[in-house]
């Protein structure tokens, strides 16, 4: 009789560990299932298309070419396509790398007038505003593209004690809109309080093939920073590093 009560209480002990063992697996399945909804829904990030492959320039892109990948709402682009029917079966005006987000740029034929209602203002971060700003970058302009960061280098002249100073007054900043020239009407020439100090003459800073305009996200410090620099003398620009470390 001893024998059977304690088959029977092996085996029941068994029975509630499978049930705990169900009950668990269970409410995990249901935890992964509403973490994957959560993400789904995350206000912050966008769907985006990358493509899988190398897509080579001339060839026409497939399905099977192109996935898609989450970003940052923080890294805006008109230029990002995040639906697969508007381009598959159209060709591509440049090589695509694997990994590379998609843009209307590269794609021949893409009909860009679905874009013209986006309104910029609503992709903007709360407590941010859009800035553009003039800066000189002595580098190859295929070097420095949206996405990057970089350091804004201020560098002017002190009338009081004769000294040239430089600091960097926007520190490792994600470049949100690159634009490497402005229209005719928009073109601002800017009488220059830095380095043309050193002539004594009233020089003006004209539109030279130096010159970019890039656009950041910045709070109300970094703006009155860098407006106040912009007064002061010229902007540089300077590449930073994407590793982590």
């Amino acid at each position: 009789m001893n024998r059977a009560s304690l088959i029977f209480k092996q085996k029941f002990i068994s029975i509630i560990f499978i049930i705990i063992a169900l009950i668990g697996g269970v409410l995990i399945y249901f935890y992964i299932s509403n973490l994957k909804a959560s993400l789904a829904k995350d206000p912050m990030s966008n769907e985006v298309l990358i493509a899988k492959e190398d897509i080579e320039k001339g060839s026409e892109i497939q399905i099977e070419m192109i996935t898609k990948q989450k970003i940052s709402k923080n890294i805006f682009s008109n230029n990002f396509i995040s639906n697969e029917s508007e381009i598959v079966g159209k060709e591509v005006k440049d090589k695509i790398l694997k990994g590379e987000i998609i843009s209307r740029d590269k794609i021949n034929g893409f009909d860009n007038s679905s874009s013209k209602n986006l309104k910029f203002s609503t992709y903007i971060p709360l407590n941010k505003s859009a800035v553009t700003i003039p800066v000189i970058f002595w580098g190859d302009k295929s070097m420095i593209n949206e996405g990057d960061k970089v350091n804004i280098i201020s560098t002017y002249y002190e009338n009081e004690n004769g000294n040239l100073k430089s600091e960097i007054v926007l520190n490792e900043k994600e470049i949100v809109i690159i634009s490497k020239q402005q229209s005719g009407e928009n073109e601002v020439k800017n009488k220059s309080t830095g380095l043309s100090l050193l002539s004594n003459d009233d020089l003006e800073i004209k539109d030279n093939k130096n010159n970019i305009y890039l656009t950041f996200y910045l709070n109300n410090e970094e703006i009155t920073a860098i407006f106040e620099a912009i007064e002061k003398g010229n902007l540089y620009v300077a590449l930073c590093s994407s590793k982590l470390f």
